[in-house]
């Protein structure tokens, strides 16, 4: 083909074949942009592999017929299959549930203020419905007497039971008025449901408690559920119905403790198993549990205290199917423990965040003690190991997307970041929140004593740094003002050439989707400058790197335009026309962070209400150069939905448009 005739070619008319194989590649926020490019590229998001990670999402608005965003969904004609409604009011929605009727399989209501009536409307319209979550939904279940009045009736009762029989999931988070009869009422109509959520709920699972609510245990009345209380005894009786089909269980903070040993009776075969934060556990519990489970393939046991070594070593043996293994916060756990974690041949992802008996010694005979490509995530963050571990880790894990090493200051240096960088070419996550130690050479793998040698031959007049401390100062305070002070000049005076980058640079992460900086305050304009250059990057956090300027942040927006959450909070080199050219060039920004940047003002202000069409969240503590009719006037900007500042918590429940009357109530 020649040059004119591929200069020529019409994107708009690739077959849908090669459209589809492209949008394979592409992240969800892509996928938007590329379907905005033409109408043959924008009907292939209609393909079932596309529209299956499509969510459709209020937050924080009014929902009626009459107005956006209602109207707009009517009109639009594609068709979606999730729903999800989070902090909404609902007005007149008849049109819009009918709407969403015909296509949706799952439904997420999240702190939605909904009564009886509006639920029964809502079930009666959602023949195809396969998942549903009530979160938070405490008026809905504050009276007690929910779906009572609704089952007298047999037409109504027909009609209900033929909608949620298809229904597969049944999430009831954080719900305190949730009661025995309210269960049994919900999932008498699911005779077939394969998960069960209900963590964060008010369960009894005291035993004098329970005979409170059921004094006649051995009666025949004991039979009718509770209208006062959620006991765990009675969940009993709602997992034995759904025993075989239910594969999925999470109890994350509740207080289950011993009561978890009644589920071994049930003969259940579950695939997943949380237990976040369950505090009341203990070791022979668990184990005696986890031994009946040898299908599964996801197991949270964050936070829960009691989880031991013995426990470790009993989870690699009889539980080898597992893919995902998280165990952040388990003190109990040491290196004795972590050892046997090389036995699960399966593990997709595994955290070991905040287990304080852990430490070199436990990773290297570990998780990494030998070459493993099927490991894809791991986070070892605020865990006492060194560098020669981080290096093991990127060694053996070559296959790692996500990495998190955050608060690992004894050993993430410069020369373990630029030993992963060479080694794991496959990262789209890296985090490295408070690993102080870090300068700008671990990211661009520049020279620093070659540049100190071209700026001392480059005649700079720049003062030496022995005029500025006395001779009694540590070192390692003189080297670091020297390595700030050379990289400064070479930046400034273009010193910086191709042969002085000897190391890795971190632009070899070509994918790489998200960076956390978060508190590595010796990272400066020039990591910035010649060492992020991701279109691929999503997520930036820069919180307290303070030698971060305008300098690095023109260089930065126009090498990533993919960024879509950016934090600078307490970056006090940032100004106004920083602002000006990062929301300039964001077109994507979704979040943004720019607490503590006390030179901001009022112009910053009217930077993001003008370019920042697509923000829904903006955090500006300590900003009070901004706070001049701040809410006023971001009520123009309609995406926003969490506005985080001093003296006020959070835009919640949509007070923040309520009171600016962007809502018709």
């Amino acid at each position: 083909m020649s040059s004119l005739e591929y200069s020529s070619a019409r994107y708009d008319e690739l077959p849908l074949e090669i459209v589809l194989k492209i949008f394979s590649y592409l992240e969800y926020s892509d996928l938007l942009v590329a379907g905005s490019t033409c109408s043959r590229w924008h009907s292939a998001l209609d393909q079932p592999e596309f529209k299956a990670r499509t969510r459709v999402c209020f937050s924080k608005v009014l929902l009626s017929d009459q107005q956006s965003p209602a109207v707009d969904l009517l009109r639009c004609e594609r068709r979606f299959n999730h729903f999800m409604l989070e902090d909404v009011t609902l007005g007149q929605v008849r049109e819009l549930l009918k709407f969403i009727g015909q296509t949706a399989q799952s439904l997420a209501l999240d702190n939605v203020d909904l009564n009886d009536k509006q639920f029964y409307g809502m079930l009666g319209v959602l023949p195809h419905l396969h998942s549903l979550s009530l979160k938070r939904c405490l008026p809905l279940f504050m009276s007690g007497s929910f779906l009572e009045s609704y089952t007298n009736s047999c037409s109504n009762l027909n009609e209900l039971a033929n909608n949620l029989a298809g229904l597969r999931e049944l999430a009831l988070c954080d719900n305190q008025y949730l009661t025995d009869a309210i269960l049994m009422r919900l999932t008498s109509f699911m005779p077939r449901l394969k998960v069960i959520n209900m963590s964060g709920c008010q369960i009894a699972f005291h035993n004098a408690l329970q005979r409170r609510f059921y004094p006649n245990a051995n009666a025949s009345d004991s039979l009718l559920p509770s209208e006062s209380v959620l006991t765990f005894n009675f969940i009993l009786t709602i997992l034995n119905l759904q025993r075989r089909t239910l594969r999925e269980l999470d109890f994350s903070h509740t207080l289950i403790g011993q009561s978890l040993l009644s589920l071994c009776d049930l003969d259940l075969q579950l695939q997943r198993l949380y237990l976040g934060g369950c505090r009341q556990l203990n070791a022979m519990t668990v184990k005696t549990f986890l031994a009946t489970q040898p299908l599964l393939t996801a197991l949270d046991l964050s936070a829960t205290t009691c989880v031991t070594d013995d426990n470790l070593a009993c989870i690699a043996q009889t539980n080898s199917q597992l893919e995902h293994l998280r165990i952040n916060g388990c003190t109990g756990v040491t290196n004795a423990g972590a050892i046997h974690l090389h036995k699960l041949r399966r593990l997709k992802s595994l955290d070991l965040s905040s287990c304080d008996g852990i430490t070199s010694d436990g990773i290297t005979g570990g998780v990494a003690s030998e070459e493993n490509h099927v490991l894809l995530e791991l986070n070892v963050s605020h865990l006492q190991i060194c560098e020669e571990c981080i290096k093991s880790i990127a060694s053996n894990l070559r296959s790692l997307r996500s990495l998190h090493l955050n608060n690992c200051v004894n050993g993430v240096t410069d020369e373990a970041i630029q030993f992963v960088i060479g080694q794991l070419r496959w990262l789209r996550d890296l985090s490295l929140e408070h690993c102080s130690a870090l300068t700008d050479a671990a990211l661009t793998g520049l020279n620093i004593s070659k540049l100190e040698l071209s700026r001392k031959q480059s005649g700079s007049q720049a003062s030496t740094m022995e005029n500025f401390y006395p001779p009694k100062a540590e070192d390692e305070i003189v080297r670091d003002a020297r390595r700030k002070q050379v990289m400064l000049a070479a930046y400034e005076m273009n010193l910086i050439h191709k042969e002085d980058f000897e190391g890795h640079n971190i632009q070899q992460l070509r994918g790489l989707r998200s960076l956390n900086l978060r508190g590595c305050n010796r990272i400066s304009d020039v990591s910035l400058k010649y060492g992020l250059k991701h279109v691929e990057l999503r997520r930036l956090l820069l919180s307290n790197c303070q030698q971060i300027s305008l300098l690095g942040m023109e260089a930065l927006v126009n090498s990533c335009p993919s960024i879509e959450e950016l934090d600078l909070s307490d970056c006090y080199n940032i100004t106004d026309r920083t602002m000006q050219v990062v929301t300039g060039k964001l077109p994507r920004l979704r979040a943004l962070h720019i607490s503590g940047c006390s030179q901001l003002t009022e112009h910053t202000l009217d930077a993001i209400i003008v370019n920042c069409t697509g923000l829904q969240t903006l955090s500006v503590y300590r900003c009070r150069s901004m706070y001049a009719d701040i809410e006023e006037r971001l009520s123009g900007v309609h995406t926003l939905r969490n506005l985080n500042m001093d003296n006020m918590t959070s835009i919640d429940n949509a007070d923040f448009f309520r009171l600016k009357k962007r809502l018709d109530y």
